[in-house]
């Protein structure tokens, strides 16, 4: 029962998921946003609502120390998701659709790459500070700071016109099938709809994994920054590799980097308003393997002035050494070393490949 209570529960983000980001599409459509705010905003917002409702629920309807650590979990484990996992599928769709060609590279907005990855590490040191400086001033300053920094990042992406999109290029709106431009009336009813879903999925989640964590021993936050956000960021990672198959690596990577910048500002700031904020030892090892992932790629794209797949791949590997440390923590097993080295070092060898391949593209 607890099986089939996490399944239907995930079902129920998902579909409430897709259908939420089908209709704000519209949104964007109608107000003939460019594609920068609606990868980086839009989309990102819309695909971000499954694992940013299950922290967020769980934190207002909670109420033991359980869910504040289902909280904690899940509003530290989508960025480090991202961070690390969203760029190996990223990389790893560039590589199968490309393999054999010189197009190796990932062609991006430079602009709108830096924007989002900045506002990303600035507000995730900023949401790291009343854990590290437990003040009352701190504490005060860090969530408007918070609110503060997602208004500015949003007013200088809409800013952003470069390749509006086009009507053709979206999906009809599921309550209006076969039609051409829907009606915003059906397209707010799909938004309320798919929140409602999304909502209700997500606290049925939320007592899914307490339950688990209880039953097998492990630390709900490490539950729950591993396990929830690896099922509700399928609509990102689908939504990247189909938009790389398509060339669309700007809207691809905006998607990705857009739901970081979003669940680092305003779901921190609700965490620190609504929780002590009080960080175990695996939040914060979390948080610094976080911010190296996406400060490594950052370092990369700007020394090389283009980012490529192997430049994810190397950021990705870090998402395995919470795993690997909480098992032997744990279970006392040295084998888990053995099992999460030998997958690190697999990814390491591809990404050692793939600067192989790029360097025999270059001269010939």
């Amino acid at each position: 029962m607890l099986i089939v209570q996490i399944l239907f529960s995930l079902a129920m983000v998902l579909f409430g998921a897709e259908l939420f980001t089908n209709a704000i599409e519209w949104v964007g459509n109608k107000f003939g946003l460019g594609q920068g705010a609606v990868g980086s905003i839009l989309a990102a917002v819309g695909t971000a609502l499954p694992e940013t409702a299950v922290p967020v629920t769980a934190i207002l309807m909670g109420g033991s120390k359980e869910a504040e650590q289902v909280g904690i979990g899940g509003i530290l484990g989508a960025p480090f998701l991202l961070a690390t996992l969203g760029g190996l599928v990223i990389a790893s769709a560039t590589l199968a659709f490309r393999f054999g060609h010189s197009l190796y590279q990932l062609h991006i907005q430079r602009r709108a790459y830096m924007r989002d990855m900045l506002c990303f590490l600035v507000a995730y040191v900023l949401s790291m500070l009343p854990a590290l400086f437990p003040l009352t001033e701190v504490r005060r300053f860090v969530p408007i700071a918070l609110v503060l920094l997602y208004i500015v990042f949003v007013i200088w992406t809409l800013r952003d016109k470069a390749e509006t999109t086009d009507a053709g290029d979206l999906k009809p709106l599921y309550l209006q099938p076969g039609v051409g431009e829907p009606s915003f009336g059906l397209v707010s009813l799909q938004l309320l709809v798919s929140l409602a879903l999304i909502v209700g999925g997500a606290h049925i989640l939320t007592g899914g994994v307490e339950q688990i964590a209880l039953q097998i021993g492990l630390p709900t936050f490490v539950l729950s920054a591993l396990i929830i956000p690896l099922a509700t960021e399928l609509p990102e990672t689908l939504n990247s590799v189909v938009w790389i198959r398509q060339g669309k690596d700007s809207l691809a990577l905006g998607n990705v980097t857009g739901a970081m910048v979003f669940q680092s500002t305003l779901v921190p700031a609700l965490g620190i308003w609504m929780t002590p904020w009080n960080l175990t030892a695996e939040a914060r090892l979390t948080a610094v393997l976080t911010f190296s992932a996406a400060l490594f790629t950052v370092v990369m794209y700007r020394v090389r002035r283009i980012l490529e797949p192997w430049t994810l791949l190397i950021a990705s590997t870090l998402y395995f050494v919470l795993p690997m440390l909480t098992l032997v923590k744990r279970f006392h097993q040295a084998h888990y070393y053995w099992i999460f080295g030998s997958v690190i070092a697999i990814i390491v060898l591809v990404a050692c490949f793939t600067v192989q391949k790029l360097r025999q593209t270059r001269l010939r």
